[in-house]
């Protein structure tokens, strides 16, 4: 993948060659109409972003109005829509955990919902069946709040009793090293849109595609949630098999099998990590579908790109 914008060694970035493009249009020669039209600096025009590994839409403003209007919008989250396609290790089944979770508050807590959502049906898939592709597979919402990880940094993970005194404790010993004026966060709650478009196979080994919108905009939030309902997104570098980041989302191998009924196996991950290396398959998490109001207009308009896998 490449970066949206410079890293910390200052790498050539999409940013960079965005501004090169259209970032060096002619000055206007009235000053109104210049604070309008002449193009904003380098850093001021990014406006939303993806991870270096997430492929799919990202927006880039020309002028301060327009960078001025389309920041407000995606931060009151006022006419602004992301959905994502993924593709997750193993067969998610929304019926087994509608089953499992009868009785069990926990389960009911993670995955809210579960079910057939109104007006949803999923989408073709040229891997699929012609009788999968009119069935409406389910979906639900994951409401799991997330916090910096200590001891991943830089990467979340799911917040739990544990997790948060561990990282009260991180604090502390850092200010007692020396460390002044540290806190530690508080969890933020955080949920996602889950929708089954079909259960497929990728060179062999069983994938769910589906369509994630997230409701909230944490750090990594629709990766975190996927391996915290013991479905990590295939290819995932830092939340998947052996990956940098708190395996499960953050919950342990003993918790995952007891709240996810259809988690994928140790085995499959680890077979489907070994393909996706060998073919050099970066990880498969799409931005398909962004809407927004114009800036100068504030029509809704929608842009919408196929992922690539």
């Amino acid at each position: 993948g490449i970066l949206c914008v410079p890293g910390v060694n200052k790498n050539k970035s999409l940013l960079d060659l965005v501004f090169d493009v259209y970032g060096s249009a002619n000055e206007s020669t009235e000053k109104n109409e210049a604070s309008l039209t002449t193009p904003l600096k380098r850093d001021s025009m990014i406006v939303h972003r993806l991870d270096m590994d997430t492929s799919g839409i990202v927006i880039f403003a020309r002028t301060r109005p327009a960078m001025s209007e389309l920041h407000k919008s995606f931060r009151e989250r006022t006419a602004t829509k992301k959905v994502y396609e993924a593709l997750l290790v193993g067969w998610l089944d929304i019926d087994k955990w509608v089953e499992s979770a009868d009785g069990n508050d926990c389960k009911k807590d993670i995955l809210e919902g579960v079910g057939e959502p109104e007006n949803q049906t999923a989408l073709p898939s040229e891997n699929a069946s012609s009788s999968d592709n009119t069935a409406n597979l389910g979906g639900g919402e994951i409401n799991l709040p997330l916090q910096r990880d200590h001891r991943h940094p830089p990467f979340m993970r799911v917040s739990t009793p544990e997790s948060e005194a561990g990282a009260r404790q991180a604090v502390k010993d850092l200010n007692h090293a020396g460390y002044k004026k540290l806190i530690a966060k508080k969890p933020k709650p955080s949920t996602t849109n889950i929708r089954i478009l079909s259960h497929e196979k990728w060179m062999g080994h069983s994938v769910t595609r589906v369509e994630l919108i997230p409701v909230t905009g944490r750090t990594h939030q629709l990766r975190v949630h996927c391996a915290a309902i013991g479905h990590p997104i295939l290819g995932d570098p830092a939340y998947g098999f052996c990956g940098e980041a708190h395996p499960n989302g953050g919950f342990s191998d003993e918790i995952i099998r007891e709240m996810s009924p259809t988690c994928a196996t140790f085995e499959l991950r680890k077979e489907a990590e070994d393909t996706v290396r060998e073919k050099c398959r970066t990880m498969c998490l799409h931005a398909r579908k962004l809407t927004v109001n114009h800036p100068v207009t504030g029509d809704s308009i929608s842009f919408e790109a196929d992922p690539s896998f």
